[in-house]
């Protein structure tokens, strides 16, 4: 009984949103992660359009150009930046944090659509982590939330440990140029365990220089990976927030 109690307050403090645009949900869409609107055309990134440039591509991911400067294997994204903004903000900075089994559960849809090859080689899911003073402040780290309903969708194992951020660095957001980005995040993550011989599905929220996922996906080949892919929920290309999609 107190447990439903305290579910109602949260609900009146937090209402459902669409895990889409952001929306509060009427009460008859409450039972589902989006609202009417979003969810009669689910606007994921086209197949064969480059979630970083917004250019053509034989492959639901980044074009060969895109991918060429980075590390890992692949990229690919659910979503363009804008398209999710709102709802991104809602869930890490103003309480949304239910929001995150929406957008998860999305991102397994997907993959399921999109990349069943990864599904099939893939040993398991990393997220890329917090800060553990930005993670108290935040009160949950937003990837593993996503990475969970990711897991429980797809059958995926998701490894909470093993990747860890040592620098409580500033947002990358708040720099503009290449070599300030890199230097910020220079030594900035390390690998706690072994992946000797592992296939690994890297999880971020949103792709937008790719300095995080190329810094993370070199430490864990240091540390034995065979493989490093990249899946985020949205990419902030701004050619692609620019098309019709």
């Amino acid at each position: 009984m107190r447990n439903r109690m305290k579910e109602k307050l949260l609900e009146l403090i937090f209402p459902p949103r669409c895990a889409i645009c952001g929306e509060v949900l009427a009460l008859r869409e409450r039972k589902e992660f989006f609202c009417e609107k979003c969810g009669g055309h689910i606007p994921f990134i086209p197949k064969e359009t480059c979630p970083h440039c917004g250019g053509k591509t034989d492959t639901a991911g980044f074009c060969d150009f895109c991918r060429k400067p980075f590390a890992f294997e692949t990229a690919c994204a659910a979503f363009p930046y804008e398209t999710v903004r709102q709802a991104v903000h809602l869930f890490k900075y103003e309480g949304g944090k239910q929001l995150g089994e929406g957008l998860g559960a999305l991102m397994a849809e997907y993959l399921l659509q999109y990349h069943e090859e990864l599904l099939v080689k893939t040993d398991l899911i990393l997220s890329v982590p917090l800060h553990p003073k930005k993670e108290k402040r935040r009160g949950f780290n937003q990837t593993h939330i996503l990475c969970e309903k990711i897991a429980e969708k797809t059958g995926l194992m998701f490894q909470k440990e093993g990747l860890c951020r040592k620098k409580n660095t500033v947002a990358q957001s708040t720099l503009h140029t290449p070599e300030e980005r890199r230097q910020n995040l220079k030594d900035a993550f390390a690998a706690t365990k072994d992946f000797t011989d592992k296939r690994i599905l890297l999880v971020d929220d949103i792709f937008t220089t790719g300095t995080t996922c190329n810094e993370c996906a070199k430490v864990l080949y240091r540390s034995g990976a065979r493989e490093v892919h990249v899946f985020c929920l949205s990419a902030a290309g701004l050619q692609l927030e620019q098309k019709s999609i």
